[in-house]
Order: structure tokens, then sequence, then C-alpha cells
């Protein structure tokens, strides 16, 4: 995954940080246990991130980089294929919901991490959320802004912004619960399941979709 300036020891570091991240959290991962899993000592590092802080800074600015551009372009296709019309919501919301539960599972998670940062940095500005990362990310609410705008002209401005929040956070809220024991399959006795992905996309979608009609 980081591959944009190749160093090897650097990017040994960062996957190795990033696995830990996602399946411990980052205030939970130590140094030593980042050192252990890329095999290297903890001068080297230092010398490359100059912290903890550092390096999951930058893990987690491109991380947010690459989502950013992976979805830009995947939105960019969708308006070639439309031409000089709207695309389609459906189309949109899949290519804005399908990132989040699919790939790489350690990134996945990451993802949803950063999205839960960005959401509490009204409240607090949490170190790890940079102004990069929220640039990237606010790179892709005003670009799905505008194409959602374009969709349904009728809506007023306000109308668009309250659906695509809302939306947002219903979706957030269910993919960051869709391994083997969420809370929903638990609730329901198995009759809704968020571990079914497939499933999940296509009723995150309908769910959007609807808001936006009604």
């Amino acid at each position: 995954m980081f591959n944009a300036k190749p160093n090897p020891t650097r990017d040994a570091i960062a996957e190795s940080a990033l696995r830990l991240f996602a399946e411990q959290g980052v205030e939970n991962t130590t140094m030593r246990q980042i050192v252990d899993a890329a095999g290297i000592s903890l001068g080297t590092v230092n010398f490359h991130y100059g912290s903890k802080l550092g390096l999951a800074q930058e893990v987690l600015e491109r991380l947010a980089k690459d989502v950013r551009d992976a979805r830009i372009a995947e939105y960019e296709a969708l308006e070639a294929a439309a031409g000089d019309n709207p695309v389609d919501l459906e189309d949109l919301f899949r290519a804005f919901i399908r990132p989040y539960v699919e790939g790489e599972e350690h990134a996945r998670l990451l993802v949803i991490y950063i999205l839960h940062q960005l959401r509490l940095a009204s409240v607090r500005r949490p170190e790890l959320t940079t102004a990069s990362i929220i640039t990237y990310f606010d790179e892709v609410a005003l670009r799905t802004v505008r194409l959602l705008k374009k969709a349904r002209p009728h809506l007023s401005d306000a109308d668009i912004w309250w659906r695509y929040s809302l939306g947002l956070g219903a979706v957030l809220s269910a993919v960051s619960d869709c391994g083997p024991n969420n809370r929903m399959a638990r609730l329901s006795e198995g009759v809704a399941d968020t571990s079914d992905r497939r499933k999940l996309v296509e009723e995150g979608i309908k769910f959007w979709v609807k808001g936006f009609d009604t």
C-alpha cells in the first residue's frame, strides 16, 4: 500500500504499524510492538518518523490520500460515463460505500477509525487528525455533494447537506460493526446481519437513495 516513495525500511515500518493500529488501536499500540513486528531497531523508527505520533500521523495521512485518490478516480469514471447527465445515485453511493467494506481488512478498519476521529474533531481536535487528513476527506465530501446537487437539483443546498450527513452517519455506523459477531445480527437474531457485506452495501444504497427521493 505504501509505495508512493519506495523505501523498503520506511515502508516496512508503516505496514507493521498499520496492521497493529488496526488490530489494537493507535493508542494501545506500543513502539516496542511496532519494532518487533517490523524487525528493526527503535533507533531506525525514530530516525524515519521521530515518534509514535509522527508515525501514526503519516500512516493515517497516506491511507487517507489513497482513499481520496481512489474515490475521486471512481467518481470521474462515473461522470465520464454519464456525460451531460447526472450520475445515477445508486452508482454514486455504491462507489462511496464499497471501500468501507471491501479490500484489505487492516486498511479498511483504519479508514473507519479516521472517520470516527474526524467526527470528533469539532468537539476536540484529536492530534492524530492532521490538516492533511481533514483536507483529503473534505475533498471527497465536497465532490460527493456536488454530484448530489446535479442529480437532485430540486433539493435545496440545506436539504442536500442534511441528507448527505445523516446518510453518512448511518452508513458509518453499519460499516463500523460488520464482523461475524455484529450487534445487528445479535439483536435481530440473525434476520439482519451486517457481516453479509454485499447485502450491507445494497441496503446502504437503498437507504441513502430513499433519503434523497422523499
